[in-house]
């Protein structure tokens, strides 16, 4: 019996090797099978990671073309207004000019109504000037007389001549002396008529003043 059991053992071995043969060869194709599906793969891989790239470039240049329309179109509907602007502009220019023209005539003819209003008024205040007469107080006119003494009248005397009537011949400034003590006095002249003192204002040709004689 024994014999017969340990011979078994020896038959069953041989059997055990090629199976674990064969299995480690099946183990071997199929990590070679993959190995080649790995590197038949990676080429898709990389054809399909670069198709995405372009197609992201191909989206980024589209979309910068399409930014670049949407600008240009906004710059010549830019341009577009300021041309209309401008074109308005010019045809209003020459209405903006004839108002400034008449704006400049209205002012002009302001300035010279206001400026023959001021001489108007100016030529009224000399008139009402000349028109008042000087007058002289007792003691002022005895001080005149102290200066200026008329020559005692010979003969038959002239006419007499009275406030306001015209003043022939030549006439004598006021002496410094009067014109200080009597300011009114400055710029005036006088002319002595029949022992009478007449006095004249400035650029006057009539009697402004009558002295008579004492």
């Amino acid at each position: 019996m024994n014999p017969k059991f340990g011979s078994g053992l020896r038959d069953a071995s041989p059997g055990s090797n090629v199976l674990s043969r064969l299995a480690q060869r099946t183990q071997q194709a199929i990590g070679t099978w993959r190995r080649h599906l790995q590197q038949g793969q990676l080429p898709e891989e990389t054809g399909r990671s670069g198709a995405n790239i372009e197609r992201v470039l191909l989206a980024l240049l589209s979309l910068l073309a399409i930014m670049s329309c949407a600008g240009a179109t906004a710059a010549l509907v830019q341009l577009k207004s300021v041309k209309s602007e401008l074109a308005a502009l010019h045809r209003e220019l020459p209405a903006l000019r004839e108002r400034v023209a008449k704006l400049d005539q209205i002012e002009r003819s302001k300035e010279a109504s206001d400026k023959a209003g001021d001489q108007n008024v100016q030529s009224s205040r000399e008139r009402r000037t000349e028109e008042v007469p000087l007058l002289f107080s007792r003691e002022e006119i005895q001080l005149i007389r102290d200066y200026i003494k008329p020559a005692p009248v010979a003969g038959s005397s002239a006419a007499a001549i009275s406030l306001g009537d015209p003043v022939t011949g030549p006439t004598i400034p006021f002496p410094s002396p009067i014109t200080e003590k009597l300011p009114k006095l400055i710029g005036t002249t006088f002319a002595i008529r029949n022992g009478a003192i007449i006095i004249l204002k400035k650029d006057s040709h009539r009697a402004d003043a009558v002295l008579g004689a004492n």
